[in-house]
């Protein structure tokens, strides 16, 4: 990801954590309150907005803190020398099958 990426999944991270603390505080003030219906919309639309909330916030902090998928190991030839077509994603991510078993 480049940096306005990074700083853009940051911001809506920080604005979903932001919307859940809210949303808990309005749900716990609606588990409070006396029952009825407007109670009954508080709390459904508040515990679905803390879910959202907390769900698509956790999306973002794991894309964030995960390793980045781009850094492939090269597979190596025998003799530890690079492998012919190892500049391809696809060649670099599967092991060399050039090593089949002899039949005896």
């Amino acid at each position: 990801m480049d940096t306005t990426a990074v700083r853009r999944a940051r911001r809506w991270f920080w604005a979903l954590t932001a919307t859940a603390v809210l949303a808990a505080g309005r749900l716990y003030y609606g588990l409070r309150s006396d029952p009825g219906p407007a109670t009954a919309i508080i709390v459904l639309g508040s515990s679905l907005m803390l879910a959202a909330s907390v769900i698509q916030a956790a999306r973002i902090l794991a894309a964030l803190t995960a390793p980045s998928r781009l850094r492939l190991m090269p597979r190596r030839a025998a003799g530890g020398q690079p492998a012919t077509g190892s500049h391809h994603r696809r060649s670099a991510r599967w092991p060399s099958r050039s090593h089949s078993p002899t039949e005896e």
